[in-house]
């Protein structure tokens, strides 16, 4: 047992007069609390929490940027969520948050 595990304290008044020195931590926060990847799943999340809350409005807006057919697979997948929405009743609960947001703003929900 070296003398700076015996006496902690007294290693660390000794690393003034020159002796051994006693790192301490410091207080920083773990890599995984700050890491961009966690932002990242937290935003794709919200995403796929929308566009499955909304899906009517993602299948109009593919549906308008589909001129050319590039878009033929992600608006068979809007489809299908669109379905799956429905008969989950989740289409519904969206439909009256966006009537609510309409009327919050003053436009109307057509």
């Amino acid at each position: 047992m070296t003398r700076a595990e015996r006496d902690p304290a007294g290693a660390a008044r000794r690393a003034t007069a020159g002796e051994a020195r006693v790192a301490t931590p410091s207080p920083r926060r773990a890599a995984s609390a700050v890491s961009p990847w966690n932002w990242a799943r937290v935003i794709f999340a919200v995403l796929a929490l929308t566009v499955f809350c909304f899906p009517g409005g993602m299948v109009d807006w593919l549906e308008e940027r589909n001129a050319s057919g590039w878009l033929g697979a992600p608006l068979a997948l809007a489809r299908g969520v669109d379905a799956v929405s429905a008969a989950l009743g989740v289409k519904r609960a969206g439909e009256g948050l966006r009537q609510w947001f309409a009327a919050a703003i003053g436009q109307s929900d057509t």
